[in-house]
């Protein structure tokens, strides 16, 4: 995922140092990143590198919250543990996946030493991420069914046919 967008050549101690805070991890069709009521995406910035998944809040009085769908590329950056309200999101593949973690403390600690990995961050990581909340608002705030399933159709071409009903019923793109 970081390979195409810096120079392999000229970044080698840049690459070792971003790759030394990221944990892959592999998470099989109908599996939970997490185990139940045990999150630890606080603070975390969350990249699909394959597959398909559905992120969600877990809430004693709510329940489950489905939340962001994620495919390859997408990405998606946690609230702190700082923050007035830091987020634990867990993550259900709803096809096998591969996913990044990368503490936006360790990254930014990475990108004090390598400059070019600020760049990453604020040239491809936040604008990817900002523009998917951006897509997400829109789409939801629209009036009906219809229009929110062609605007998803739209900006997460393929997507649609590949999500379950019952996920398609909570994000209200079902007619």
């Amino acid at each position: 995922m970081f390979l195409p967008l810096i120079d392999r050549t000229k970044s080698r101690a840049a690459l070792r140092c971003l790759f030394r805070h990221t944990t892959a991890l592999n998470i099989h069709k109908g599996e939970t990143l997490f185990p139940k009521n045990t999150f630890s995406t606080a603070g975390q910035i969350i990249m699909i590198c394959s597959g398909l998944v559905n992120s969600f809040l877990q809430d004693d009085e709510f329940g489950k919250i489905n939340v962001w769908l994620g495919q390859e590329g997408s990405i998606y950056i946690c609230q702190g543990q700082n923050s007035s309200r830091p987020e634990n999101l867990n993550l259900e593949a709803i096809e096998d996946a591969i996913v990044f973690l990368i503490d936006y403390e360790d990254l930014e600690t990475c990108y004090k030493l390598h400059p070019e990995l600020a760049e990453l961050f604020y040239s491809h990581l936040l604008p990817c991420a900002m523009n998917d909340v951006s897509e997400r608002n829109i789409i939801f705030r629209l009036p009906d069914a219809g229009c929110r399933i062609t605007r998803f159709r739209t900006f997460y071409p393929g997507m649609y046919e590949r999500l379950p009903k019952e996920l398609l019923l909570s994000y209200a793109l079902c007619g």
